[in-house]
């Protein structure tokens, strides 16, 4: 039996060196013995890994970014959203939390909408039935007045930038109306008209590769695709809710849309334009009423801390052990990423707020003080204390026997 037992220590120690140098192996044993039976039994713990994007997207996240390098998770940046309430003058930037900014310069109706120009500018549609026009200034917090729209913008007005010059519009208002503006000469053109009629809470994003995506509006969920080289519109997957007066959306980075649902609704969604999906993020501050907008300014410095969580893994057995928690990651110089944990025989949601979590630090592996329970759950918290740096999460994997 002494052999036994060295082949034992043997194969542990060789599975945790295996562990340090390439962080991938971890197994659970039990050694049983009797002075009768001498018995012997082992076993190998059954594995759930984490590792792409879908998988790190099919929990709940609050500032993480999944799409920059799929398969990994990082600190999103700190970009700058900004969104008219509409109906009144407020005009907000949403940073987690949200800010107010210099107020518009009229009251922004059904319409009303923004369009960032990449550079300084953000250029915004009155609405309201109005043919107001103007630009505001990031740096100095200004608004100035520009020339007119073409017509009369309704409810589903909406604008788009092109990443080089132009600012597409809807007319809204149930009209096929489709513009563009040439910021160069502050003059407007009219372009091929929209495939359908465009109601309260149509909206337009530029996707930086030369289509624009559209919200019908009209309390439709409907969503399109137009190509500005193809001159043609495309129908893509439908919204998470109907979306109605002060739908918005707004292109980040790397495929990603933000989205308001309006129809006095706090929905705040994002979609994802390789993978044609969306999600639902932090509700907005407040309901999102005619004239709601969104613009986003891109940050260049991570914000500080960042979650993302598992979806529930259900192993299918009362009481099943949590034998050990390893990740890949990596950590530069003031930089961390530390886990929590949670499980149950009762079923939960991922976002759960009534089940605590334990914390079990930020050293991988962890092999004690893991809850049993059928159904099982990790978050990760990644922190910076230098917004120029940003942790890197590229793997989770829990095993459980």
């Amino acid at each position: 039996m002494h052999g036994t037992r060295w082949l034992i220590v043997v194969s542990i120690l060789c599975l945790c060196f295996l562990a340090s140098s390439v962080g991938g192996v971890a197994s659970s044993f039990m050694d049983s013995e009797t002075s009768t039976g001498n018995g012997f039994q082992a076993w190998t713990s059954r594995l759930w890994t984490q590792t792409t994007q879908a998988d790190f997207e099919s929990g709940v996240s609050g500032q993480a970014d999944t799409w920059s390098t799929p398969g990994d998770v990082i600190l999103a940046r700190n970009d700058g959203v900004f969104a008219f309430q509409g109906g009144s003058l407020a005009f907000w930037k949403y940073g987690n939390p949200w800010t107010s900014m210099a107020n518009a310069p009229a009251t922004v109706g059904a319409g009303g909408a923004l369009a960032y120009d990449g550079a300084r500018y953000i250029y915004a549609l009155q609405g309201g039935g109005q043919v107001g026009f103007w630009r505001f200034d990031t740096r100095n917090n200004v608004w100035a007045t520009r020339a007119s729209a073409p017509g009369a913008v309704g409810a589903g007005g909406a604008l788009a930038y092109d990443g080089a010059r132009y600012v597409y519009a809807v007319q809204g208002g149930g009209q096929l109306g489709f513009w563009r503006y040439d910021t160069r000469f502050n003059t407007w053109a009219t372009r091929a008209s929209a495939p359908g009629a465009v109601g309260a809470g149509g909206a337009l994003a530029f996707d930086g590769a030369g289509s624009i995506y559209a919200f019908q509006g009209g309390s439709s969920t409907a969503l399109w695709r137009f190509s500005i080289a193809g001159n043609a519109w495309t129908a893509m997957t439908s919204a998470p809710a109907a979306v109605g007066a002060g739908g918005a959306l707004v292109y980040v980075r790397s495929g990603q849309i933000y989205a308001l649902g309006g129809n006095s609704s706090d929905a705040f969604w994002k979609y994802d334009t390789l993978a044609n999906a969306w999600a639902v993020l932090i509700a907005a501050p407040g309901g999102v009423n005619a004239g709601g907008a969104l613009a986003v300014v891109p940050g260049n410095a991570y914000v500080t801390s960042a979650t993302v969580s598992s979806a529930v893994l259900d192993t299918g057995i009362a009481g099943d052990r949590w034998d050990a928690l390893i990740w890949d990651e990596t950590v530069p110089n003031r930089t961390n990423i530390a886990f929590e944990v949670r499980a149950s025989d009762t079923p939960f949601d991922a976002d759960d707020a009534t089940l605590s979590w334990t914390s079990v630090g930020g050293t991988s592996p962890i092999s004690s003080g893991l809850p049993a329970g059928r159904y099982k759950q990790w978050r990760a918290t990644l922190t910076t204390t230098n917004t120029g740096r940003t942790p890197r999460l590229l793997e989770v994997r829990l095993y459980y026997s």
